[in-house]
């Protein structure tokens, strides 16, 4: 309301300031007035310039936390599920990137909106009060036509967010993520297709501003009605105005109040509040249907826990018993599948891309529940065992491991997360439990061969793996699994007793590979081990070794036995071992 009140300040100084001139100057009674309102004046700015800042601080610290807020519940939300549904379920994972992807669009907006929304109404209504106290009338007829004009403007928005020219938009948009994206970089390059990005880039924009331009030329018409009543308004009050003023009917003091009024009116059709409001909106139901989803998926996970145990060593077996699974809307990948796997022992899984090898370590961790038939941990059904606590018992290298732009004190800690929570970060960390976790992550580190590369890192243990931070380092596909699989050392170390390598050298070199050879008993020592691999040369060193295909265990029995069978291991391995030259 801050501007209003100086406007009429302003309109008393018009009026007064002709009367002190005429009087003789600023020691007249006038002049000592005129001076008194010129303070006023002044003081009122500050305070407008003070109002202004306050209110921005504090805008923007509630845009923040509202943002922290919403994007707290996306995380808690996706978190919240223990198994994988919301990821794989086509209808589910839909929601679930929308939701993620729209919260972290400047979910804020909405705050910003409303306040922005609220400010203008204020503002225009202070500004209406101002001319009203000369000219009701006039007050009355400008409030109709700028709030008409303001609905005239949102539908004009509104039909510029539309699908046929936003799609184009984010095609032209994904085209310029894959030439900015690093990633992409060298593929981009060796194929040649640089010019054909910039090119294509060109074409999608320009085509979405064509039907965009199209999209503005719909309402000109209703536009232009709208501008001329805005014209038509202003231009009689201002034919007015000036011949009442000529007349003696109005003073300097109201025909200022009146133009500074008028001018503060503006605000009223002004619709960047009610803008921002509607992109800022959606977010929140979208965020609400993925809560509701993801407590669905929680309480309807299966049977709840009957048992609490954390078997720190599977003391029997594990076992598979007429096991069934599928994803949605797609084939079944296991069909009364049956496999017991001895505590203490190396399994090796082998079979076709499909087959089921990494599925067969998801319904293990408890990722994937089967559609029929039971897991069994010493006899206990895996859905019948606190979740938490049986996963604290595995210890995985899972084949598309992430690579966290962190440094290698977390990546290997993540293995051992209590002892990274206990550790802390800055004046909260505890000598003892960071030496504590040190410790972990060094031997898991030695374990996993990792130990010369940390060594040769600018900063150790402290190296963050990203060279989009300062003093980052990327490492090579080779050293990024063997610190994954120091990760899995760290869960070892932390009391771990299932051991899970999927595709463990996958992106080692020859000579790397063969030192994982050599450390292999002393990774599986006193563990249950499952390996997966299309390497036959890392299988062969388990102590027993299955068949998958199509759903079932073709074959099942130790390296020797399998390749003397003559069966489809058999094949597979002289296959592979012609390709490398190897006797088999």
């Amino acid at each position: 309301m801050l501007p209003a009140i100086f406007g009429g300040l302003v309109g008393l100084i018009a009026g007064i300031l002709p009367e002190t001139i005429r009087d003789g100057g600023l020691d007249t009674e006038s002049g000592k007035r005129l001076v008194a309102l010129l303070v006023a004046a002044v003081i009122l700015l500050l305070a407008q310039e003070l109002a202004g800042s306050a209110y921005e601080v504090a805008k923007w610290a509630f845009y923040r936390r509202y943002e922290h807020y919403l994007l707290g519940r996306v995380i808690d939300a996706t978190l919240s599920t223990r198994r994988l549904e919301l990821f794989e379920d086509p209808q589910l994972s839909r929601l679930a990137d929308r939701a993620v992807r729209l919260a972290g669009l400047d979910p804020g907006d909405l705050v910003d909106g409303w306040c922005t929304r609220w400010s203008h109404l204020f503002q225009g209504a202070a500004a209406a009060a101002l001319v009203a106290t000369v000219w009701p009338v006039a007050a009355g007829v400008l409030v109709v036509v700028w709030f008409v004009a303001g609905a005239v403007m949102l539908t004009a928005l509104r039909r510029l967010d539309i699908d046929s020219w936003s799609s184009g938009l984010r095609e032209a948009e994904y085209l310029a993520r894959i030439a900015e994206k690093p990633a992409w970089a060298k593929e981009v390059r060796v194929f040649g297709l640089t010019g054909w990005l910039a090119e294509r880039f060109g074409l999608r924009w320009t085509r979405a501003l064509d039907q965009l331009a199209r999209a503005r030329g719909a309402g000109r018409w209703r536009t232009v009605t709208v501008l001329l009543a805005l014209l038509c308004s202003h231009g009689v009050i201002a034919a007015v105005m000036v011949a009442d003023g000529l007349a003696g009917s109005l003073s300097a003091t109201q025909i200022t109040v009146l133009l500074l009024g008028m001018s503060g009116m503006t605000v009223l059709a002004d619709q960047t509040g009610a803008e921002l409001i509607e992109y800022g909106s959606p977010r929140v139901p979208l965020v609400l249907d993925l809560e509701k989803e993801a407590a669905q998926v929680a309480t309807g996970a299966g049977p709840k826990p009957l048992r609490s145990p954390r078997p720190v060593r599977i003391s029997r077996e594990i076992r598979f018993s007429d096991v069934d699974f599928a994803y949605p809307n797609a084939r079944p990948v296991f069909r009364r599948l049956n496999l017991a796997i001895e505590a203490g022992t190396s399994l090796g899984v082998v079979g076709l891309n499909g087959a089921g090898k990494t599925t067969l370590t998801k319904l293990l961790c408890g990722l994937e529940v089967p559609a029929a038939g039971t897991i069994t941990v010493d006899g206990v059904p895996v859905q019948e065992l606190d979740i938490g606590a049986w996963r604290r018992t595995i210890a995985a290298i899972f084949q598309d491991f992430v690579h966290y732009e962190l440094p290698v004190r977390d990546n290997i800690g993540f293995g051992a997360v209590e002892a990274l929570r206990a550790a802390g970060e800055g004046a909260e960390a505890s000598r003892t439990a960071r030496d504590r976790l040190d410790a972990v992550v060094r031997t898991a580190a030695e374990r996993a061969g990792a130990h010369n590369l940390i060594a040769g890192l600018p900063d150790g243990l402290d190296t963050t793996l990203s060279r989009r931070f300062p003093g980052g380092v990327d490492l090579s596909g080779g050293q990024w699994q063997r610190i994954a699989l120091a990760r899995a050392m760290a869960a070892v170390e932390n009391g771990a007793g299932l051991l899970i390598l999927d595709e463990p050298t996958a992106q080692l070199d020859v000579r790397a590979e063969a030192d994982l050879y050599d450390r292999f008993l002393d990774l599986t020592r006193d563990l249950t081990t499952i390996i997966i691999s299309h390497r036959f040369s890392t299988v062969r060193h388990a102590d027993r070794i299955v068949v998958l295909d199509q759903g079932r265990i073709v074959e099942d029995g130790g390296h020797d036995e399998l390749v003397a069978a003559g069966g489809e291991y058999a094949r597979l391995f002289s296959l592979q071992a012609a390709s490398y030259g190897i006797a088999t």
